[in-house]
């Protein structure tokens, strides 16, 4: 069944752009296998097109990315989510983005909710004229968000600042299911603390404690930044134990063999030179990336198209988690694979760690089979 139509309008107030003139954007949802129609109206003065982050499949090709909605005019699309997760939406142009056209995007598994309670903290960052920027979740600074005592809040990171952010959540316990919008087997964070790098997502079931509220803080080098609070409500009951049911996963490949993969390069860095279309292969095959950060400073790399694993060392497995938005230390490389099952050209763009330039924009083909 297709979704309720969102309507985003652009406009520009002072130094930003908002949609709705709300900050962050509307909160996009729609069912898994569902579809989703966006109006664009765009108030500005120059195009502006949006990347769906994270969103898998043929329907992500025809997103709004591929079509800019010129200055003063208006378009529309409809996009189908195969995924159930969290994802998020933002303008293409980074500049436009870091001005604050961008909102999240929340694809439900079908049925029930999972959860008594489902947040989205969707967190940004501004400088303000002097002293320490800002973090705002979801527009406000530290909103209360509520839970069912002694019970399980489901909390929705979306890092969209340009900053690798060091999260803490105080409370009796906290479980990651989900990384970068797909299911994971759920685990502990040890002492509640969590990292994301610009552009990364990750749910995470908050155990609540019917006497006190937790609390979500951002670690930096002086005093915690306290970035949201969730007060329990409700009846008193039992507490649940150990890690929570593992969430529906997404129809996604069990194994990735890489005998026979496919590999390319992708240098990233100011004046890191290759080609634009790093590589093609026809549908169906394995591809390998290795993403070489030749700078001093850490990027993080968003892969379009498809979800991808971070392969260990010496390629004899890969990490337990699947991927859109990875982390490249400074002068490191780091190598991913994922099987490229979506015809269509896929941007692969890297931005620097801090003040969000694109370091480096190429692109993965994938032809029919």
């Amino acid at each position: 069944a297709a979704a309720e139509a969102a309507r985003p309008e652009l406009a520009g107030p002072g130094r930003l752009a908002l949609f709705n003139q709300g900050l962050p954007g509307p909160v996009l949802r729609v069912k898994k296998g569902g579809t989703l129609n966006v109006a664009l109206a765009n108030g500005l003065k120059e195009d502006v097109a949006l990347t769906w982050h994270g969103l898998r499949g043929p329907s992500a090709s025809a997103a709004v990315a591929s079509a800019p909605v010129a200055g003063g005019k208006s378009g529309t699309v409809s996009i189908t989510a195969p995924d159930a997760g969290t994802f998020w939406y933002h303008a293409a142009n980074p500049a436009l983005a870091r001005r604050a056209l961008a909102g999240a995007l929340v694809v439900e598994e079908p049925g029930p909710a999972l959860y008594g309670a489902d947040h989205v903290l969707f967190i940004q960052s501004f400088p303000p004229e002097t002293g320490m920027p800002i973090f705002p979740v979801n527009g406000a600074i530290s909103p209360t968000f509520q839970g069912p005592a002694d019970g399980r809040a489901r909390l929705r990171f979306i890092n969209a600042t340009t900053l690798f952010l060091k999260l803490r959540v105080r409370g009796p316990a906290a479980y990651v299911i989900a990384v970068d919008g797909q299911p994971a087997e759920p685990f502990e964070l040890k002492e509640g603390r969590l990292q994301l790098p610009p552009g990364g997502r990750a749910d995470v079931a908050a155990t609540l404690d019917d006497a006190d509220v937790s609390i979500v803080e951002l670690e930096t080098t002086q005093d915690p930044i306290r970035l949201a609070v969730i007060a329990p409500v409700g009846p008193a009951g039992t507490a649940p134990d150990g890690p929570p049911p593992a969430l529906p996963p997404n129809a996604l490949p069990k194994e990735i063999p890489l005998q026979n993969a496919a590999r390319f390069d992708v240098p990233i860095g100011e004046t890191a030179a290759g080609p634009p279309v790093v590589g093609s292969v026809k549908a169906g095959r394995v591809v390998v990336l290795t993403l070489s950060n030749t700078m001093e400073a850490p990027v993080s790399v968003h892969i379009q198209g498809t979800p991808v694993r971070l392969l260990d060392g010496m390629d004899d497995g890969w990490k337990p988690w699947w991927h859109d938005t990875v982390p490249v230390a400074p002068k490191s490389t780091v190598r991913v694979a994922f099987l490229a099952d979506s015809p269509g050209r896929w941007p692969i763009i890297a931005q620097r760690v801090g003040d969000g330039a694109v370091v480096a924009s190429r692109a993965y083909e994938v032809t029919p089979g």
